[in-house]
């Protein structure tokens, strides 16, 4: 069965699109129900290259910098060059301590933003509208993720803040949006616009608008955020809601923000990303996605 897509988006920055990436990622990773091995793939949208920090460590990140093993080099070198390539070739195995399922990483450098202008400028001087542009985008990137939808269950997009070409041809492609939000006030101004506005085309080719997944994160144990949250259930839950909610709530943890650091003492994913109790929590999350997208569910409870 071929593999499905989450993309993890938000316009909104701060939001913690990079740690939910990285905490699915390890869960789906980990051990199942169905003692499956899960082959996971995530593909950094995101030029500020966090999510490739994190998984990769700065000196592996840098070697696949300088060797042209990036999400912008692939974009280069198939958009602007007119090169052949094949996108799974620019994937990273991770080494893993355990003989659980496979992780790799599509990282991206902060050559990606340039490359992305560099593209539009490029098929611009060839009258392509904006609207071309992303279909350029999305027709590459759909025709890649074929092959990779056989080589791997599950891929994972980590998007940058707003709305690009890129972000715009990973909601299209994508079997479930993911949009993390912190439930205060700033953070849900534009929330329902930007859920509305989550489109991407069936199998048929046609648009059909779905329904996005709102995720709760840095939750904190205040009156704000409580009456944040009870109006935003309650908002989901309408007839004509423009989102749905996991019933999940990250909450905002020292041990959740420091597990970056750690990761970078480490250089990278060869040492777990949280401490038991946050892995147990995003294999929670895991689940509730997995039960959309129909794929195994993580071991929510320790062995």
């Amino acid at each position: 069965m071929p593999g499905k897509v989450i993309s993890i988006a938000n316009m909104k920055g701060g939001v913690g699109k990079t740690t939910i990436t990285v905490g699915l990622a390890h869960a789906f990773a980990g051990e199942n129900a169905a003692a499956k091995a899960m082959r996971i793939l995530v593909i950094d949208l995101d030029a500020q290259a966090n999510a490739s920090f994190w998984f990769c460590g700065d000196q592996k990140l840098t070697e696949l910098i300088e060797s042209g093993r990036t999400m912008d080099a692939f974009l280069e070198d198939a958009v602007v060059l007119n090169q052949k390539r094949s996108l799974s070739d620019y994937a990273h195995v991770l080494a893993r301590a355990s003989a659980r399922g496979d992780l790799a990483v599509i990282p991206c450098s902060p050559e990606l933003r340039l490359i992305e202008r560099e593209m539009t400028y490029f098929l611009s001087e060839r009258r392509a509208s904006l609207k071309e542009v992303e279909n350029v985008v999305a027709e590459l990137l759909v025709s890649e993720l074929g092959a990779l939808k056989e080589k791997y269950d599950l891929i994972i997009f980590d998007t940058a803040p707003g709305i690009s070409a890129l972000t715009e041809a990973a909601l299209r492609a994508s079997d479930v949006v993911i949009v993390p939000t912190v439930p205060d006030f700033i953070s849900n101004l534009g929330l329902e616009a930007f859920c509305r506005s989550v489109w991407w085309a069936n199998h048929s080719g046609s648009e059909l608008q779905r329904t996005p997944w709102v995720a709760a994160n840095m939750v904190k144990d205040t009156k704000h955020h409580a009456a944040m949250l009870a109006e935003m259930r309650a908002e989901s839950q309408a007839e004509d809601a423009g989102f749905k909610m996991f019933r999940i709530e990250i909450p905002c943890s020292e041990e959740i923000e420091e597990a970056g650091a750690r990761v970078r003492e480490a250089e990278g994913a060869a040492a777990a990303a949280f401490d038991p109790g946050a892995s147990l929590l995003f294999a929670a999350f895991a689940k509730e996605i997995a039960d959309i997208i129909n794929v195994p569910a993580p071991l929510t409870e320790p062995r």
